[in-house]
């Protein structure tokens, strides 16, 4: 829905009347649901771009990274018993290497880097890895309130994450159907309350039945109307015959999902109402059609949490911060240009094993950021 069709919906107060309370309400929910849309869309347009640039860009550049880090890694751990070397600088390449290897992608460490691991850490590194997973595993459960699965490999701290971004995907769903379970109990106290207050008896299963047929009956009245101003088969002009196919099928769309604002729109469209006729429906018709709205607020709060919550999960993203559409291009690039500025660094690095007062020149360095990054830490 476009901002000049959300404005043709939404109601104003005239000079003779302000506007009713249920008027009030249908104009919030209307904007409500019109920026959802919009977010909605935009998680659309921008998945595209980010799956081209991830793909394209990223993934190779996080494998030129492993690759080079890789080499420097076998180079550092080459050059350790260097003759010409210190006790200093041989512990400087020691302390080096074991953090490469710490901060390498723990599912690419193959056997060789990880007899380099246990030469320098004096330890055993899928022991280190199966204890930290452990760990990690049972906090996990512990905030889920939930396994994470018994056939979990202990081995892959990718494969942990993994499981840990699908398991909030299913947490932030369930409470996404909670959240349009508690709408629906609101509107049905609400209900009962109005039944209450007019001295209606407690309705039996017959009569339930009987009052969400009267609630969505607005969507089939409406629904009808467009239906018989739409149909093709009545349209000898072949060119207007293709519109209001075009038109049905949105109409059909919108009817199924009780869209109730698509309705509204294309009897707008199709002048078969304008903002008079809105205006002037009733108080008890309006309370139910904003019983339909928020129904469809909800579910669209649904499908931006989950859209959000399968980004995350399908590429690995950081969830510390909210995803949106406006930050997920400039989070992209923002790690693109920092494993850019990695692989020119490591590249010029490696270069510094040529020449081996350059090389110690390097280490003297190294050797003072790793304990500024001790005191730090």
């Amino acid at each position: 829905m476009t901002a000049s069709s959300i404005k043709a919906v939404t109601l104003s107060a005239s000079s003779r009347s302000i506007l009713s309370a249920e008027q009030e309400v249908f104009n919030t929910l209307v904007r409500q649901i019109g920026r959802q849309r919009e977010q909605l869309a935009a998680w659309e347009q921008v998945s595209g771009l980010f799956q081209k640039t991830y793909i394209a860009e990223l993934l190779p550049l996080r494998l030129t990274a492993g690759r080079l880090t890789r080499e420097l890694i076998l180079k550092l751990d080459a050059h350790e018993n260097h003759e010409e070397l210190s006790s200093s600088e041989r512990q400087t390449i020691s302390a080096l290497v074991l953090k490469l290897l710490q901060e390498f992608d723990s599912d690419a460490l193959d056997a060789e880097l990880k007899v380099i691991y246990n030469r320098h850490g004096s330890s055993d590194y899928d022991q280190e890895v199966a204890l930290e997973v452990a760990e990690m595993k049972a906090e996990l459960e512990q905030m889920f309130g939930e396994s994470l699965g018994e056939d979990l490999d202990l081995n892959s701290r990718e494969e942990l994450m993994r499981r840990a971004r699908a398991k909030l995907a299913q947490h932030e769903a369930r409470e996404a159907a909670k959240e349009e379970a508690r709408a629906r109990r609101k509107d049905e106290k609400a209900s009962k309350a109005g039944r209450k207050k007019a001295g209606t008896s407690t309705e039996s299963p017959l009569r339930k039945e009987k009052l969400q047929a009267e609630l969505t009956q607005p969507l089939r009245e409406i629904y009808r109307k467009l239906a018989s101003a739409l149909h093709p088969d009545r349209e000898p002009d072949a060119e207007l015959r293709v519109r209001k196919t075009e038109l049905m099928q949105s109409l059909n769309q919108a009817y199924a999902a009780q869209d109730l604002l698509r309705l509204l729109e294309l009897q707008i469209e199709l002048q078969q109402i304008d903002r008079d006729a809105l205006h002037d429906i009733g108080d008890d018709r309006l309370r139910q059609y904003n019983s339909l709205l928020r129904d469809q607020l909800t579910v669209l709060e649904g499908e931006i949490r989950q859209t959000e919550a399968q980004f995350v999960h399908s590429y690995g993203l950081a969830s510390s911060r909210r995803l949106t559409p406006d930050n997920l291009i400039a989070s992209l690039h923002a790690e693109m240009e920092e494993v850019r500025v990695s692989v020119d660094a490591m590249e010029g690095n490696l270069g510094k094993f040529s020449d081996l007062k350059v090389l110690k020149r390097w280490l003297k360095d190294v050797k003072k950021n790793i304990r500024a990054s001790t005191m730090d830490s």
